[in-house]
């Protein structure tokens, strides 16, 4: 049987798991309460190293926002129904969302849909269009971006 573990000690662990890298709450409150605290202790807790500066929902909606912008290229839709599970609010993960450079965006989705498009090169016409967005939509960005940049790929293509 596991030793019960103490709210100081809970505490210490707690700070080490958040430093290790940017959490959500609700991540270091199912973290807690998978140690064995109770759901009060790890409210407790929670509240303690987000006063502390341990825990920021918006510090971590930035760095998850990004990263899976900037590492995974996804596009807002796929990093929005992904941060879901994080229960941050919306104003948060709105804000973070913002961040994100248009023109960035805009190239990303450019690059994606060129990369794509090449490597379709021996389907036909429209087969090529429906894979290209098919995959660029699978990635989480928006329809109208997504055919605004099928249409500069196509007439580049030309």
């Amino acid at each position: 049987m596991a030793r019960k573990l103490g709210i100081n000690e809970a505490k210490q662990r707690a700070g080490r798991f958040c430093a290790f890298r940017e959490r959500s709450p609700n991540e270091l409150f199912e973290k807690l309460q998978s140690w064995g605290l109770p759901d009060e202790d790890a409210a407790s807790i929670v509240a303690e190293l987000t006063k502390e500066g341990f825990v920021d929902e918006q510090r971590f909606a930035n760095a998850y926002c990004n990263d899976k912008f900037q590492f995974n290229s996804w596009g807002k839709q796929k990093i929005r129904a992904h941060i879901y599970s994080h229960k941050l609010s919306d104003q948060a993960v709105t804000k973070a969302l913002d961040r994100i450079d248009p023109q960035a965006y805009e190239n990303r989705l450019f690059d994606l849909a060129k990369s794509k498009w090449d490597k379709l090169e021996k389907e036909d016409g429209m087969k090529r269009k429906q894979k290209t967005v098919a995959y660029l939509a699978q990635k989480g960005y928006e329809m109208d971006l997504i055919w605004s940049a099928i249409s500069k790929v196509e007439d580049e293509s030309r």
